[in-house]
């Protein structure tokens, strides 16, 4: 019996022992636990601190990769002003937008030109040879024969003073047509930044949940250990091991996704921004906070007015409306007559230099003797003749009045043309009622994100303490390990919820001003809130 009680006596020593040595095990990650629970607060939650990731902490997809950066053959810090410093200068949809302003530029150039008189020039040269028979080259129907070149040349103007106004409505709606395009170019800069922006801020989320993920399978690295110390203790089971092993490799697959969405953020904002896709972009921020950018005193009236104001679609569809009505009024012009200037100078002749030639010309005389007398009763004189061009001159005007089809032709023009404008006007008022619920839409997401990121930050205060109290119990025996493990998945949904909470709502912030029409690289970067009136 007495060696009995003293081989008891040495069973719970070592049991004490081993127990010890697991306490003193989980000591550093109690201890880490503690401090995070002690730091928890609002202002705590408010911001993002990026940190650039330790490559040995995160996954070899390749052993020829970098684990961060993958494909890119380099890597370059990035700031949100240099993005929309770049997306202003080097986006392909601005400058798409910028060419077709140009051409609408030029457009209307060429329809003033139609206020000036046309200049007619023209030279043509020929030579003939053969004979002519007329009237006028006497009447024994020899006819002339002619060798030699001939030249016509003309120089002259012609001036439309009046068409029924088609030249005056084209130019009016050629100048509809340019303020159109330049208001789309403007949608296209509003766009431009804010997907800049939203991008921008896509690639900061990426980065911050990769931060997550990776003190997520640390995490789930030291559970597995503290498993493994409990279960030679003997207060573990296989099962709890398994189930930490398991936990651990969800969150290494979880890594390595997150890994390669960081990549595939950073090359989404570089095609937007016509750079090398091969070289990865990085915050140079590290630090990312909540960003108000329009007034909170703002209410929907104000918004709505502000919209109606400056959204630049509005005003493009609106300049496309009056150019639509202004079909109608140049298809009218058909049934009008037009009213012609025009005046020339021709040039006719075998040569434009000085030039003269001796022509003989038979006669008959009226009395000649016939010592002097031909043969044939003809005299034949020599006469010099010049060869230079002579001019002639017209100066005159014109009336035309036509009509194709009896006129039904440009009356179906002008009826075509005016439902046409019909529908454009439709096609604004229908804009107007987009706009309208873009508005009120980004006003309520702000809102809700706004109230949103309050909430995940005590869902993060919350899902931290549940964390510490979870491995704490695991710890000394009282709590399962299925437990702990929810208490991670928890914690590490709270700290995505948080991240995505706030850039969620400085996007929604960003999207509200392209929204109202007010959306430019210093209202995005001006840290002070617009104020609205």
């Amino acid at each position: 019996m007495i060696e009995l009680s003293k081989e008891k006596h040495r069973l719970r020593s070592s049991l004490l022992l081993i127990s010890v040595f697991s306490l003193w095990s989980a000591l550093p990650l109690i201890a880490a636990a503690e401090p995070a629970a002690e730091s928890v607060g609002a202002e705590h939650f408010d911001k993002i601190e990026l940190e650039a990731p330790k490559l040995q902490a995160l996954i070899s997809i390749n052993k020829s990769l970098d684990p961060f950066a993958l494909d890119a053959s380099g890597s370059k810090n990035i700031s949100l002003p240099e993005v929309l410093r770049i997306a202003v200068s080097e986006n392909l949809d601005i400058k798409i937008r910028q060419q077709d302003v140009s051409s609408k530029a030029w457009t209307l150039f060429s329809s003033y030109g139609k206020f000036l008189p046309d200049i007619n020039l023209g030279y043509r040269y020929q030579f003939l040879h053969g004979t002519i028979k007329t009237p006028f080259f006497g009447g024994n129907g020899a006819g002339a024969k002619i060798n030699s070149p001939f030249i016509i040349s003309n120089a002259g103007f012609s001036y439309y003073a009046y068409q029924g106004g088609k030249v005056l409505n084209t130019a009016l709606q050629n100048r509809n047509y340019l303020h159109a395009g330049r208001f789309q170019e403007k949608a296209s800069l509003s766009d431009t930044l804010f997907e800049a922006t939203r991008r921008y801020f896509n690639l900061v989320l990426s980065e911050a949940i990769l931060q997550i993920r990776i003190k997520a399978v640390e995490t789930s690295e030291e559970q597995l250990k503290l498993s493994d110390n409990l279960l030679i203790g003997g207060k573990a089971t296989r099962l709890d091991v398994l189930q930490a092993r398991t936990q651990l490799s969800s969150d290494r697959q979880r890594l390595i996704d997150q890994q390669i969405a960081r990549r595939s953020a950073a090359i989404d904002l570089a095609d937007l921004l016509n750079i090398d896709q091969g070289v990865d972009l990085v915050p140079a921020s590290r630090v990312v906070e909540r960003a108000r950018l329009i007034s909170e005193n703002a209410t929907p009236a104000v918004l709505l007015k502000t919209a109606v104001e400056n959204r630049p679609e509005l005003k493009q569809f609106k300049e496309l409306w009056l150019a639509a009505k202004k079909t109608a009024k140049i298809d009218a012009a058909n049934l009008q007559p037009n009213f012609q200037f025009f005046g020339n100078v021709y040039g006719l002749g075998e040569t434009l230099g000085h030039s003269s030639r001796n022509v003989s010309t038979s006669i008959s005389p009226v009395t000649l003797s016939s010592s002097t007398a031909g043969s044939s009763g003809s005299i034949l004189v020599q006469r010099n003749l010049s060869r230079q061009i002579a001019p002639l001159y017209t100066l005159g005007y014109a009336v035309n009045w036509n009509f194709d089809g009896m006129g039904l032709v440009d009356t179906g023009n002008i009826q075509a043309a005016r439902a046409q404008a019909r529908q454009s006007m439709l096609e604004l008022n229908k804009k107007v009622n987009s706009v309208t619920n873009e508005v009120r839409q980004s006003y309520l997401k702000t809102l809700s994100a706004y109230r949103k990121l309050d909430e995940t930050m005590a869902k993060v205060e919350s899902a931290t303490e549940e964390l510490r109290l979870a491995r704490m119990r695991y710890q000394y025996g009282v709590g399962k390990n299925i437990d702990v493990l929810k208490a991670q998945e928890d914690y590490t949904s709270a700290q995505i919820e948080n991240a995505q909470a706030m850039i969620t709502y400085n996007i929604s912030q960003a999207q509200l001003l392209r929204d109202l029409g007010v959306i430019s690289v210093s209202n995005l970067l001006s840290g002070v809130p617009l104020k609205l009136q």
